[in-house]
C-alpha cells in the first residue's frame, strides 16, 4: 500500500511539472497541426481527382473529334482513289483506242492498283464497318424469324 501511495505521488509531481505539461501542450498542438495537414492533403487529394476526371473528359472529346477527322480523311481518300482510278481506266481506254497498246496496259494496271487500294480504304472504313455489323444483325435476325 505504501508503494501505491508513493507512485500516486511521484505520478502527481509529474503532472504538475511544467516541462512535462509543455510537452503535453505541444504534443496536442503537434497532433492538431497533423490533423489540419490531413485535411489539406484530403482537399488537395478531392481536387485532384477531379482535375483528373476533367482532364479523362477532355481527352475522349479530342478522342472521339480525332474519330470524325479520320473518318472524314477516309472520306477523301476514297473520293481521290476513285478520281484517279477512273482517270487511268479513261486514259488506257483512250490509249488503247489510239493504238498505243504498252500505255494502255500500263494505265489499266494503274487504274487496277488505285482500284485495289480503293477497295481496301472503303472497307476499312468506319461507316462501311457499321453497315456490315448493321447488315450481320438484320440477317442475323431475318434468319430467326424465318426458322
Amino acid at each position: 500500500m505504501l508503494r501505491d501511495l508513493e507512485n500516486a505521488r511521484k505520478l502527481t509531481e509529474l503532472l504538475g511539472d511544467d516541462g512535462f505539461v509543455r510537452a503535453l501542450t505541444n504534443a496536442e498542438q503537434l497532433v492538431d497541426e497533423v490533423d489540419q495537414t490531413l485535411d489539406r492533403v484530403e482537399r488537395i487529394e478531392g481536387e485532384a481527382e477531379a482535375a483528373v476526371q476533367e482532364a479523362n473528359e477532355a481527352l475522349n472529346d479530342v478522342d472521339h473529334r480525332l474519330a470524325k477527322f479520320d473518318e472524314t480523311i477516309r472520306l477523301l481518300e476514297a473520293k481521290i482513289e476513285a478520281g484517279f482510278s477512273i482517270a487511268f481506266f479513261y486514259f488506257a481506254l483512250n490509249s488503247y483506242l489510239g493504238g498505243d497498246l504498252l500505255l494502255a496496259v500500263g494505265l489499266f494496271v494503274m487504274g487496277l492498283l488505285g482500284a485495289s487500294s480503293l477497295v481496301v480504304t472503303i472497307v476499312t472504313m468506319p461507316q462501311v464497318r457499321r453497315l456490315r455489323e448493321m447488315s450481320r444483325a438484320a440477317t442475323g435476325k431475318i434468319d430467326r424469324e424465318l426458322e
